[in-house]
């Protein structure tokens, strides 16, 4: 099956006009600011770990969690962030991809504030359906901010500097874990949002929204403001560009189409070939990442370590596992450019399925008494999943920013981050029940054959998109 996307016709004339340091400085600048809900995302995410590692089972704490609690708390925040993601699809088409970013911080504030005073097992879910608000009303806007505001040359690299502060959130909490008590870190992770909504309001709205929505003026001065502070004229060429491709991709200039304000018609649009069969992909790949990276697993990442007699220092250990994270975040960025996303997916995805097996084979060797335990090992092995599970994780969010066409991207966006969380709340709530019935050393068994059977998927389906114009993407899944 060839790879190669065909351009033929309008894509042929897309500028790619390099603008030079001052517009990458710019587009750096706004994406690490919206990058900010990306760190409370990996933040709230990891939460859970160290506040079941304090609370479960625990009768010197103030409450403990029950094995039933534990695998409710651990999930329950991937229940409410479909609700979020998917209303976010439709109301940033509405308002804007800048001021929903900006709302969703609220509900994150009274998240984290709610769970510095939690004394019982309901506020401490109440607190974590804010944050799954919160996540899941921010990752549309997200997601399609990242991929209208850069140049193909950067939109990789800014995809995977996105991912990265996901991953620098969860090194935060681990550490944050390692000095303080769960409720001062609760306290000071209020921080991050307040942050977020402080740089938010200084960058731009997204060029392509204004245009859509008849704003061309406001989008020459985005445009000015992202292409390094620039004068109107030099960003003419590239402002008729985008006024072009809201009219190939089938929204109207001066304003979005009408029947896009109904909620059935926005629907309709995920039978659209061009939406559904990246939405399929997007799906796949998410189901891949998720367990080949053990995310289902983080909530209970504590007792994982205990059955492979890593009890000692597991604080530590999960702050040298974030840091490899980040590691890994940090190569991608570097590589991305030049390697492109498909070489990095595979290579991820063949190491991290191989390490996979390997961490079974060994519990089942030490289980059987075969060998005698060695506790570097299993940290090794874990280091390497945590290492080199990065492009593989991030790749479904990178691919989300550019995959969907103008017209549907908020919608479709939505709908897959909506879906994504869906599936992490089912893989995360069963995980412990599957754990049970197969055992721990066969569960990673299982998670290495869904790697290899992700290896040949995304070998035979996944088209490169680095250095693509997102017209040339659009025209690739018609």
């Amino acid at each position: 099956m060839s790879h190669k996307i065909d351009i033929n016709g309008v894509n042929g004339d897309i500028p790619t006009k390099n603008y030079g340091t001052m517009a990458t400085l710019a587009q750096v600048f706004a994406t690490i600011a919206q990058s900010f809900l990306l760190v409370g995302l990996g933040m709230e995410l990891t939460m859970s770990t160290i506040v079941i590692q304090d609370l479960y089972n625990n009768p010197k704490s103030e409450f403990s969690l029950t094995t039933s609690q534990v695998s409710w708390y651990g999930s329950i925040l991937f229940v409410f962030h479909p609700t979020g993601s998917f209303l976010s699809g439709f109301l940033q088409e509405r308002f804007g991809r800048k001021r929903c970013m900006i709302v969703a911080n609220i509900p994150s504030i009274f998240g984290w504030i709610m769970l510095y005073y939690t004394h019982d097992v309901v506020s401490l879910y109440a607190s974590t359906v804010l944050m799954g608000l919160s996540i899941g009303f921010s990752e549309a806007p997200i997601l399609s901010y990242v991929g209208e505001i850069t140049e193909p040359r950067l939109r990789g690299m800014m995809a995977s500097l996105a991912s990265t502060a996901g991953m620098l959130g969860m090194f935060l909490i681990y550490l944050l874990g390692y000095f303080y008590e769960w409720r001062i870190v609760a306290l000071l992770s209020t921080l991050c949002p307040i942050t977020c909504i402080c740089l938010v309001m200084l960058i731009p709205e997204s060029p392509i929204w204004l245009i859509a929505n008849g704003k061309n003026e406001k989008a020459k001065k985005a445009l000015c403001w992202l292409r390094g502070w620039v004068n109107p004229e030099i960003i003419n060429a590239e402002h008729h560009e985008l006024v072009r491709y809201n009219e190939v991709s089938g929204t109207r200039i001066g304003k979005v189409d009408v029947e896009l304000d109904s909620l059935s018609s926005k629907l309709a649009q995920l039978k659209d070939p061009s939406v559904y069969r990246p939405l399929r992909l997007v799906m796949i790949v998410f189901f891949i990442s998720y367990i080949i990276c053990l995310l289902p697993c983080k909530p209970y990442f504590s007792q994982i370590m205990n059955q492979v007699d890593l009890s000692n220092d597991q604080s530590l250990l999960l702050v040298f596992f974030a840091i490899l994270q980040i590691a890994g975040c940090v190569i991608l960025v570097l590589s991305v450019n030049y390697l492109g996303k498909r070489v990095l997916t595979v290579i991820s995805v063949s190491i991290n399925t191989i390490l996979l097996i390997l961490f079974g084979l060994y519990i089942v060797a030490l289980n059987n008494n075969y060998i005698k335990s060695t506790p570097w090992f299993p940290t090794l092995l874990l280091s390497g999943i945590s290492l080199f599970g990065t492009s593989i994780s991030t790749l479904p969010w990178m691919l989300i920013s550019e995959i969907f066409p103008n017209k549907s991207r908020g919608v479709a966006a939505g709908s897959c981050a909506a879906l994504s969380y869906f599936l992490m709340f089912i893989l995360t709530k069963t995980y412990l029940t599957i754990e049970i019935i197969l055992t721990l050393e066969y569960t990673m068994l299982l998670f290495g054959g869904i790697g290899i059977f992700g290896l040949i998927y995304l070998y035979l389906y996944l088209p490169e998109t680095e250095n693509k114009t997102l017209l040339e993407i659009e025209e690739y899944f018609k």
